[in-house]
């Protein structure tokens, strides 16, 4: 990975992220149709996120206690709030809409992204960047296509999880270069045990011990993601990166037929193709340029 221009590293870590991301979501959704509640599933991403980070952590507060308290903590103290109550709201969508619907609406995250590098991080997003968001977005309308979001209450669960998105991956391009991923996974971590088991509690429901893996899946897949994006955002810009997120659909549709039977038509393709090929040649050419 040194060896690659910043870009293409950015890139490459952004594919890694969105791959964790829809693995992620695969666990959750088989999780929410074997009976756990949304709010548990999420009280255990946070839960088996903090063990993954236990010998990390160990080790931290033995050579490094000051680590864990950065100076910008308000900075991760808003992006923790932003990402807790995104992450439950998406997990509240999972459980009653298909993969594929979900990360298809979560498409309008990247939007969001590009405007705040341009309006808030003063990034120079030129038309070059401007179009591949647009060809992406347009890839994805192709694959929803009008008319198939019905008035379920849970579009707006998933929409609310996509606007935080969006401010969570601008404040850890802010605070990256300066602050681990690790670090950032932690506090995030941290806030999300607590709440998640307050909404979970009235609930509760005892998963059976076939549903292990399931429940560590989606705690080592959803830590890996936030890992994956800070590294990302460390290593090119947040109007760069955020297009390859685009990336997450195929990947889902790939694990939704997999895994569920969901079956996906000739259109559904040729916006995945789309979106593929605007992010390798987005990637190529800011490669190209940092070169």
């Amino acid at each position: 990975m040194a060896r690659l221009p910043a870009p293409a590293r950015g890139a490459l870590w952004m594919l890694a992220e969105a791959a964790s991301m829809a693995v992620m979501i695969a666990a959750v959704r088989h999780l929410t149709r074997e009976g756990i509640p949304s709010h548990e599933v999420a009280f255990f991403r946070g839960f088996f996120g903090l063990l993954l980070l236990g010998p990390w952590l160990f080790a931290t507060l033995r050579t490094r206690p000051t680590l864990l308290w950065p100076p910008e903590w308000r900075l991760i103290l808003l992006r923790n709030v932003l990402a807790v109550s995104g992450m439950i709201a998406m997990f509240i969508g999972i459980g009653g809409l298909a993969i594929s619907d979900v990360v298809a609406i979560q498409f309008t995250h990247p939007l969001f992204v590009v405007i705040g590098a341009a309006l808030i991080l003063r990034e120079a997003v030129g038309p070059a960047r401007w179009s591949a968001v647009a060809a992406g977005f347009v890839g994805a309308l192709i694959i929803i296509r009008p008319g198939f979001i019905e008035m379920n209450p849970l579009v707006f669960a998933v929409l609310f999880s996509a606007l935080n998105n969006g401010g969570v991956q601008l404040i850890t391009k802010h605070v990256a270069p300066a602050v681990p991923g690790s670090v950032l996974v932690f506090h995030m971590n941290l806030l999300l045990v607590p709440v998640a088991l307050a909404l979970a509690w009235d609930g509760w429901v005892w998963p059976s011990p076939h549903l292990l893996p399931w429940i560590l899946a989606v705690g080592l897949f959803g830590t890996l993601a936030h890992v994956f994006l800070a590294r990302a955002f460390r290593a090119a810009d947040a109007s760069l990166v955020g297009p390859v997120d685009f990336m997450r659909l195929p990947i889902a549709a790939l694990l939704g037929w997999l895994l569920f039977a969901e079956t996906s038509d000739a259109l559904t393709w040729a916006g995945a193709a789309i979106i593929a090929i605007v992010v390798v040649l987005t990637t190529r050419r800011e490669a190209r340029r940092a070169s």
